[in-house]
């Protein structure tokens, strides 16, 4: 357990100004009102968890960003640092991150250009704990829309981040490659059976270009499309195949229960807290919804309760409409249930 992350200082990355989160376990819930910091509480925590070293802060980074603004869509500008800072800091028990835009200093700029910006006088500036490491504001940009792609060949096998929508297909495949190579679909066949009682196993059908997902019901002969069976047994095989390809690492829902029926939610959350064991993986998941919330807290209490941490964001009422994150464990969250108060 020792690589699952215990605490995280969080300063000027995206909406937070500074944010505290300590005592986190191996099942994070994390919930708040609309835009008031879960995707991005969830964020920082992926890049820390993918950093070692300035190189591969730059990967994570890049990760985040493509992820966000589409891969489609070319880099041109931070949204990573608060408003007018120019350095975010994010700090865990195991690790220290300093971001920070500064002018390159002088002398080291190419002043006979004469196609020059202002961005040729930019530098980022990347320090992971004791290394630090200086690169050129336009060569950052080309790492981050994958102009110099051997620099971004690196994988984090043990790292998963699932985003609110439904995963397509070959994302799908990438995930579910990683299951087959540990031996374990008959596992993944099993948890779906108990998701669905119709479902006998989960099939690939291979294509002249790709390959397709198949469901194999148990009263019919001939394979269905997993797309005809909704977003949510999509939503299902993600989560619960992401686990295991995180094994030993981290796992990062947003919006988990999108798509899942609220009658399921319990045992979605059945499976997350006995697989997330089994597999040594520490899964942080963020929902807006209050009944998956209380699906949650009803399950933590006859499965895992010591090892559940939730957390909700809100933000202050005053004028500095700082975000703020108050923990609770099982017990506490039971108890905001009992006496009737709102957790979102």
């Amino acid at each position: 357990m020792n690589h699952f992350i215990g605490q995280i200082e969080i300063e000027n990355f995206r909406c937070f100004d500074s944010l505290n989160v300590e005592n986190l376990k191996r099942v994070n819930l994390v919930s708040g009102d609309n835009n008031v910091g879960k995707s991005a509480f969830l964020e920082a925590l992926e890049i820390v968890a993918k950093t070692t070293d300035p190189s591969s802060l730059v990967i994570a980074v890049a990760d985040s960003i493509n992820r966000r603004q589409s891969y489609n869509a070319r880099f041109s500008e931070f949204d990573l640092i608060n408003y007018e800072n120019n350095t975010l800091k994010i700090k865990t028990d195991a690790i220290s991150i300093n971001f920070a835009i500064a002018l390159i200093p002088d002398g080291d700029t190419d002043t006979l250009s004469d196609k020059k910006t202002e961005l040729d006088d930019l530098s980022v500036i990347l320090t992971v704990n004791s290394k630090s490491q200086r690169t050129p504001y336009i060569r950052f940009s080309n790492i981050i829309n994958g102009n110099e792609k051997l620099f971004l060949h690196h994988k984090f096998d043990s790292i998963e981040f699932i985003p609110a929508m439904s995963s397509d297909e070959s994302e799908l495949s990438v995930i579910y490659g990683k299951i087959v190579d540990m031996g374990l679909t008959e596992d993944i066949n099993i948890f779906l059976r108990n998701f669905d009682s119709r479902i006998d196993s989960l099939m690939i059908r291979p294509t002249e270009k790709s390959s397709i997902f198949k469901i194999k019901l148990r009263n019919r002969k001939i394979p269905v499309l997993l797309s005809s069976m909704g977003s949510g047994l999509n939503r299902y095989i993600a989560i619960v195949c992401a686990i295991w390809k995180s094994k030993d690492g981290q796992l990062f829902i947003d919006e988990v229960e999108n798509g899942i029926h609220y009658t399921k939610y319990e045992k979605l959350w059945e499976i997350i807290f006995n697989t997330s064991k089994e597999a040594n993986c520490q899964v942080f998941a963020a929902t807006h919804s209050k009944e998956c919330i209380e699906a949650f807290s009803r399950t933590a209490e006859k499965y895992d309760h010591e090892n559940i941490k939730y957390i909700n964001l809100s933000r202050r009422v005053d004028n500095t409409d700082k975000i703020v994150a108050t923990v609770l464990d099982s017990v506490g969250l039971e108890e905001h249930f009992r006496l009737g108060m709102d957790v979102r």
